[in-house]
């Protein structure tokens, strides 16, 4: 018995208007990505006032960025898929219908970041922090336009969660990946109201204002360090999700036994985890030096 017989729809009618299912959820997804990116800045104004970042400028990146992803996304897809568009080229105009890479959309959505952020001098993985998990609902809501069209064929299954397409029943790897996506989202905006804002309030045993500063020193400390790898830990996690679900996918091409997103995937994930191993290890080593200080302090006191 199977929970999902099937479920399929490439459009629908409005009025005298048709709309494309895919392009509609991409739709949702920009502006639920947008409001999202918006609530963390307006929950963070002192943050973004204290480094410079406007509400102008993360409405003009917000745009640029959604384009260059978007732009990158297809071009890749467009290139895996050549032999189609070789035979078809005005296809490639037709996004409503879907085609995207996310290999591509990632590579130059990070690319734009890092382009603007040197621009500007403003550092990359605090603007990642700003986006985190923004990009993650965006995706989420494009995969669940891609499960609805079938835009991805998964590998047939006897599992009671496979879906009746093209004449067996399969998994359907947008549908993992959207779950992924909602779970990875709003884990990590949890972890982010459990930990990461300092606690100030120390306990009455701390011995004067000396040692009382340098323990906020620590704490501020920490919660840069929770800044700085909000956004490789998304990477990194999203990645790692990914990565398996790429195995019960039907039709993309591999190369050594993996997908071309499962190899961007290893790349992301060695990177990110560098990053936030380096991070980690840095805040660690200044969180001591502070430490050690404060003991100093409140001895001469």
């Amino acid at each position: 018995m199977h929970l999902i017989s099937s479920v399929t729809a490439e459009g629908f009618f409005l009025g005298p208007f048709y709309f494309y299912t895919w392009g509609l959820m991409a739709a949702i997804g920009i502006l639920a990505a947008a409001k999202s990116a918006k609530q963390k800045f307006a929950g963070k104004i002192q943050l973004a006032e204290k480094t410079g970042f406007s509400e102008n400028q993360l409405w003009f990146l917000t745009i640029i960025l959604t384009l260059s992803v978007f732009l990158g996304a297809r071009v890749l897809y467009i290139f895996e898929n050549w032999s189609y568009y070789s035979i078809d080229p005005l296809s490639a105009l037709k996004i409503w219908e879907g085609g995207f890479s996310f290999s591509g959309g990632a590579l130059a959505g990070i690319l734009v970041g890092y382009g603007w952020s040197k621009l500007k001098k403003f550092d990359l993985f605090l603007l990642g922090f700003f986006y985190t998990p923004a990009w993650i609902y965006g995706i989420f809501f494009g995969r669940l336009g891609c499960f609805i069209i079938h835009d991805h064929l998964g590998k047939t299954t006897d599992l009671p969660w496979g879906i009746w397409i093209q004449g067996a029943y399969r998994h359907e790897p947008a549908l993992y990946e959207a779950i992924w996506l909602l779970l990875l989202g709003v884990g990590l905006s949890w972890w982010e109201r459990q930990d990461g804002q300092p606690n100030y309030n120390l306990p009455a045993s701390w011995p004067n204002k000396r040692a009382v500063s340098s323990k906020k020193d620590d704490l501020a400390r920490k919660n840069i360090s929770f800044r700085k790898i909000l956004f490789p830990l998304s990477l990194l996690l999203y990645s790692w999700g990914r990565f398996f679900i790429d195995f019960v996918r039907a039709d993309d091409a591999r190369f050594y036994g993996l997908t071309i997103a499962q190899w961007f995937c290893v790349l992301l994930i060695i990177v990110s985890a560098e990053i936030i191993i380096n991070t980690r290890t840095y805040s660690r080593r200044n969180s001591s030096a502070g430490s050690e200080l404060s003991r100093q302090m409140a001895r001469r006191d």
